[in-house]
């Protein structure tokens, strides 16, 4: 496919699918406190704020402010395997530094390649050779392609990544979240034999396809927030809990009597038809802060448009949630001449919120930062 083409097949793949598919930040020095598992449920989620428009939110001005006038990890020469492509995939912060999975490729649909870049500091990046760390031609049951999006380090040093996948290039697609594991940021890395999370049956929420998930730690296990598609291209934002990382069961709020949600629950559904998240909401990116639990999302309008922006939410469980009255928080307009932005990753570090988004400038990507300090 073009190269050309890409804005509108990632269009048509992810917004689609099936329809035929305040300032910038100098860290403070308190870091945030260990994480903790959720409670159990304690209230339904309260009634929407009044949210604004994108052509508000752009008028307004980010919340969130880019950092420097540049990317933070460019793409690579157009002869690399990163030379179109490269979205911030999964990064974290152990050790004393960031590490970057970052996802590369040439064009769309196409095979995709982790590369792996460190920071000391979340602003300055250096690639750690030039090759991939993990390819889409690794993971068996990858189909098209295979992306990173979480990433985490166990208490004996072991990596883990979380990905999740393309079985084909044409609506419908399908695809689920996969686990890769190794005992060095650099590899090799170890495809777990099959999917850990999969899409749902015929007729729920996610009967297509689950992806982009965000894994966390905490005192009793880990929690897993995904987006989840259905038939008619409307995607939510639903959650999974593993006492190990490899088990996950799907939250299920056992009182909704809704068909779509008979096996399990999104915690996050699109706001009004006429609200800048009103068709769809995607890639939750969690985490847990003094104040509670914080989630950045990406939301879309309305399917067939570019009209998309970055909101948050809070919640006191991470089950309910409850949009924050500032959304949307960023929109492509932030970055001169950006026609849009596709995938996120975040990282919360000592009272700052490092935001890495993938930003579209003539069909072409690259990974910038953008820094939040403050309450949602």
């Amino acid at each position: 496919m073009r190269v050309a083409t890409r804005l509108l097949c990632l269009a048509m793949l992810l917004s689609a699918l099936v329809a035929c598919g305040s300032s910038a930040a100098t860290p403070p020095t308190a870091a945030p406190p260990a994480p903790t598992a959720p409670p159990a449920p304690t209230a339904p989620p309260t009634a929407l704020p009044t949210p604004l428009s994108i052509q508000a939110a752009e008028a307004r001005g980010p919340l969130f402010v880019p950092y420097g006038d540049g990317p933070v990890v460019p793409r690579g020469a157009i002869t690399e395997w990163d030379g179109t492509f490269t979205d911030p995939g999964a990064v974290l912060y152990h050790d004393g530094a960031f590490h970057m999975f970052r996802n590369g490729f040439r064009g769309w649909p196409a095979t995709v390649q982790v590369g792996y870049v460190t920071s000391p500091d979340g602003y300055t990046w250096t690639k750690q050779g030039a090759q991939p760390v993990l390819t889409t031609k690794e993971v068996a049951y990858a189909g098209i392609a295979m992306l990173a999006s979480s990433a985490l380090v166990q208490d004996d040093g072991t990596w883990v990544l979380y990905f999740y996948t393309w079985e084909s290039a044409k609506p419908p697609v399908t695809g689920g979240i996969g686990r890769a594991t190794a005992a060095a940021p650099t590899g090799p890395w170890r495809p777990d034999p099959a999917l850990v999370l999969t899409h749902g049956p015929a007729g729920a929420w996610d009967e297509n396809q689950v992806l982009a998930p965000h894994v966390l730690r905490t005192d009793q296990g880990y929690l897993m927030y995904y987006s989840g598609i259905d038939r008619s291209g409307a995607q939510m934002i639903g959650m999974a809990r593993s006492n190990d990382g490899v088990s996950w069961t799907k939250y299920d709020d056992p009182a909704t009597t809704d068909a779509r949600f008979a096996q399990s629950d999104p915690v996050l559904q699109p706001g009004p038809a006429d609200a800048w998240d009103g068709r769809f909401v995607h890639q939750p990116r969690v985490a847990q802060t003094a104040d509670g639990w914080v989630m950045i999302y990406r939301g879309v309008p309305k399917l067939g448009t570019n009209k998309m922006a970055l909101g948050a939410a809070t919640s006191t469980d991470g089950v309910h949630w409850v949009r924050s009255p500032q959304n949307p928080l960023l929109t492509p307009k932030a970055v001169p001449k950006a026609e849009a932005f596709w995938f996120t990753s975040m990282v919360y570090h000592e009272g700052t919120y490092f935001l890495f988004w993938e930003v579209d400038m003539k069909h072409q990507t690259n990974i910038y930062l953008a820094t939040f300090q403050g309450r949602f």
